[in-house]
């Protein structure tokens, strides 16, 4: 039995694959522990798996500031590429007698501290690596680049040229597949392309709003619910576009949220779990987060894409509507838009099709076995964690 430590910070679609991960190796008679910010204890706590806050960096909490851009200098410091970590890392790990870590590839300087120890480690990337790691040209990456290459130097470290770089050459989990991230073209055998991971629920019965024999066609509109963004004008304008409409829209969101008036064919519901829902849906329509995109294809559900110009969320818009599985229009649009192009995906059966073989490819996936077998042989190579 091992006992692997997941490092990781409040990112949203970050942790579903984390845990979902953990899941499989807790069912295969491993300890598991998470290390990361405070903010994350009740999520941890309710999933009964065992949680422990970074002692310098961990009081940090990500939705403090309104600011975007306090925001984004925020995150850089505390998370993303905090020198803080070189300390925190071995600190946890001491604090909760791990073997081998698991560390949220965003985070250099977690990266770095276990490269610095020669810990067993693996990288954990949830979505697309070449929508999460900006090029070092633009204004985020040079700032991250910066950042970390400032934190290597504290840690007598190589410098950096780009920051995937940090993990060249160690074990790297890949949650998504390979079709979906061009960075795929150039890895190396360390990196592992597991194809979604999705938490396990519980079996809850999932009662539909509608009449057992109503057969409109179901769109589940499902946006971000971490609070980074507010989401209420694309969801309203997403509720106007198919008002009158013939089919049945199933929101997922607050029931605070401000979303104007709801149409006679739409229910909100706080919580959807994709994946009792999704195998009945025609569309989905979604800020294009990889765990949103994922599951929809993982049902062979086409997408409508409109992003929030951030994290990965633009580039897997785009990359949907490259592989034929959906429109991605501007986060803006307006009702006229949407109505149009979702109307557009439900009468041409090509999007549906396309959704269908990036099913298949879903599918056949390593999926969480393989993120399991993974971990298991780089404990067995780690002498500390036999």
């Amino acid at each position: 039995m091992t006992r692997f430590a997941f490092v990781t910070w409040d990112g949203g679609g970050n942790l579903p694959p984390a845990v979902g991960i953990a899941q499989g190796l807790v069912a295969r008679g491993h300890d598991v522990v998470f290390i990361g910010y405070e903010v994350q204890r009740k999520r941890f706590e309710e999933r009964r798996l065992p949680f422990v806050a970074l002692r310098r960096s961990g009081a940090f909490d990500i939705y403090a500031t309104s600011d975007p851009g306090g925001r984004i200098t925020g995150l850089i410091t505390n998370v993303w590429a905090s020198p803080e970590h070189l300390n925190d890392i071995p600190d946890a790990l001491a604090a909760t007698s791990s073997d081998v870590l698991v560390v949220d590839f965003m985070m250099q300087g977690a990266l770095a501290s276990a490269i610095r120890s020669a810990a067993p480690m693996a990288g954990l990337a949830h979505s697309a690596i070449a929508g999460l790691i900006p090029p070092p040209e633009s204004p985020m990456g040079a700032a991250r680049l910066s950042a970390t290459n400032q934190l290597r130097a504290a840690a007598r470290l190589p410098q950096l040229t780009r920051l995937t770089e940090a993990w060249t050459g160690y074990t790297t989990l890949v949650t998504t597949i390979p079709v979906l991230d061009p960075a795929s073209e150039s890895a190396d055998d360390s990196i592992h392309y597991l194809g979604p991971v999705f938490e396990a629920l519980p079996d809850d019965a999932w009662e539909s709003p509608w009449q057992p024999d109503d057969d409109r066609p179901l769109v589940l509109v499902s946006f971000s619910t971490t609070g980074l963004w507010d989401q209420s004008g694309r969801i309203r304008n997403t509720l106007e576009g198919l008002a009158g409409e013939s089919v049945r829209v199933l929101v997922s969101a607050s029931q605070s949220m401000d979303l104007g008036p709801i149409p006679d064919n739409a229910a909100i519901r706080p919580f959807v779990p994709h994946q009792r829902v999704l195998h009945g849906a025609a569309l989905t329509v979604t800020h294009a987060g990889h765990g949103t995109v994922a599951a929809s294809l993982a049902h062979a559900v086409p997408i409508l894409a409109l992003p929030n110009q951030a994290a990965d969320q633009p580039f897997l818009a785009a990359r949907v509507e490259l592989l034929g599985a959906g429109l991605a229009l501007d986060g803006e649009s307006g009702p006229t838009a949407i109505r149009t192009a979702i109307r557009d995906i439900m009468t041409h059966p090509s999007y549906s099709a396309a959704a269908a073989k990036l099913a298949i490819a879903i599918e056949g996936a390593p999926g969480v076995e393989g993120a399991v077998v993974e971990l298991e042989r780089l404990a067995v190579a780690s002498p500390a964690a036999l």
